[in-house]
């Protein structure tokens, strides 16, 4: 997470440096803001180092789902040991609920994205799914699913990837229409279904998808998606992703198709986290044997 620029002049403002957050943590900078929440990079007083706190917008602190899902997001975070998931240090409850993390201050994969050439290389993208869907089934092995997996919750530190962003996280089972961010949801999710382990291979196969290309899978091609979109439609009830054929991204085929199968439509015509894990490490023994 980088530095974000100032609010928009209808939004509350933010904590400036200095400005106390929670008890013994005060405000370094400003790193992000969310729908709902605000992220700034804090000094501890107590552990003598930068940590990162999550907390509640200033306008939203009466949302008693907001309030649910940051503390559910800070217990899951302290509970749960991955490498490329954070760590919560501690929740400090309140008015305003504020969850401490690790320091991991980086640039999201999104930013990553917009800021080079849109496209990132396969033996990266084969490094970085491995990492993600590791992740992935370590929290479906724990009962969770993750149900928002994009490039913006995707932390980037050199050749090491971090999955942020637990607040929706829950058991599989039905979740309301529309629950995650609109361009990356499985139709399951889109409609307000079943969700299963199958829901966040989609989210992976959206995530890498745009890393691949430079551009979401269902990111309007067009004005009338555009105003389709804006107007609620979800545009993976429209249409299938477009085909890598046509798109300005040089992949081996095997990436191309095992990508393309995590967007299925069907769940069930979805590969499962491991066997995506293990086909993204043939897919980097070809480019690694092709280098050579």
């Amino acid at each position: 997470m980088s530095a974000l620029a100032v609010p928009l002049p209808d939004e509350p403002p933010v904590l400036g440096a200095g400005d106390e957050v929670a008890p013994g943590y005060t405000v370094v900078g400003h790193l992000a803001r969310g729908r709902a929440v605000d992220v700034y990079e804090v000094w501890s007083e107590e552990r003598l180092c930068r940590c990162v706190a999550k907390t509640i917008r200033p306008d939203r602190v009466d949302v008693a789902r907001v309030r649910y899902r940051l503390l559910q997001e800070g217990w899951l975070l302290k509970v749960l040991a991955h490498l490329h998931l954070p760590r919560a240090i501690e929740t400090v409850e309140g008015a305003s609920p504020v969850v401490i993390l690790e320091t991991d201050v980086g640039p999201t994969l999104a930013e990553v994205i917009g800021e080079g050439t849109g496209r990132q290389p396969v033996a990266d993208l084969g490094h970085l799914g491995r990492q993600l869907t590791s992740a992935v089934g370590y929290l479906h092995g724990q009962g969770y699913l993750h149900l928002d997996i994009r490039p913006g919750n995707v932390l980037v530190h050199g050749d090491r990837a971090t999955l942020v962003d637990l607040s929706i996280a829950r058991p599989p089972g039905r979740v309301h229409r529309g629950l995650g961010t609109p361009e990356y949801l499985a139709p399951e999710q889109a409609r307000g279904g079943i969700v299963t382990a199958a829901t966040d291979v989609w989210g992976l196969g959206a995530t890498l998808f745009e890393a691949a290309t430079g551009v979401a899978p269902f990111a309007p091609l067009d004005e009338a998606e555009r105003l389709a979109l804006d107007a609620g439609t979800f545009l993976q009830l429209q249409r299938p992703a477009p085909p890598f054929s046509r798109l300005p991204a040089h992949v081996p085929a095997p990436f191309a198709e095992l990508v393309t199968a995590c967007l299925a439509p069907d769940p069930a015509d979805r590969p499962v986290v491991r066997d995506l894990h293990d086909r993204l490490g043939e897919v980097l023994a070809v480019v690694s044997s092709a280098a050579g």
